[in-house]
């Protein structure tokens, strides 16, 4: 046996290793053997190339939809007070025209000329009130026997058809479709 001497144990001399309890000596680490398949890394691959493109081409569309919206938003804000005043007055028109086309049959219905005379006599209710009833001869023609007895009644062509007018020495009511027209306007002025 070999015998150290007592002074080399005050001495730092490191940590040696010994060869009985140490495996052989390490070399460089292996690096971990790559067990993907290629094919499902290609897959995935290509599944985020084209996702990516996919999302590139979706901006690009939008970005060019929003360009297209700001420019219509732009072209409205341009519209000067005359060209929207114009709009305003085609609309009005194009309303008046529906509305007299809804409004004309009911003017020229023998039963509803009928209880219209009759509701405007009935708003002159003095008896010693001598009254007059003008309508057009094509109206007259049609409502001559519901007409109340004794009432002076007179052909007017110069009233359009559905028309009446009812005169009285204080005054009068006129109903049909002008008035029904210029109340429209009016209303519609009005908005």
């Amino acid at each position: 046996m070999s015998s150290l001497p007592f002074a080399s144990f005050g001495e730092r001399q490191g940590f040696a290793p010994d060869p009985r309890f140490t495996g052989p000596p390490r070399g460089p680490a292996l690096e971990p053997v790559d067990d993907q398949d290629p094919v499902e890394v290609a897959y995935e691959q290509g599944l985020a190339e084209g996702r990516a493109a996919a999302e590139a081409e979706a901006q690009a569309i939008l970005a060019q939809r929003e360009a297209q919206w700001a420019q219509l938003e732009l072209a409205l804000a341009r519209l000067d007070g005359d060209a929207l005043e114009a709009l305003r007055e085609k609309l009005r028109l194009t309303v008046l025209a529906l509305c007299e086309q809804a409004v004309l049959p009911l003017a020229l219905d023998p039963d509803g000329l009928a209880v219209r005379i009759e509701v405007a006599l009935g708003m002159l209710q003095r008896a010693q009130d001598e009254r007059r009833l003008r309508l057009h001869p094509d109206d007259l023609a049609l409502v001559a026997p519901r007409l109340p007895q004794g009432l002076a009644v007179e052909a007017d062509p110069s009233l359009e058809r559905g028309a009446l007018r009812i005169e009285t020495a204080d005054g009068g009511i006129e109903d049909g479709p002008g008035q029904w027209r210029r109340i429209l306007a009016e209303a519609f002025d009005a908005c």
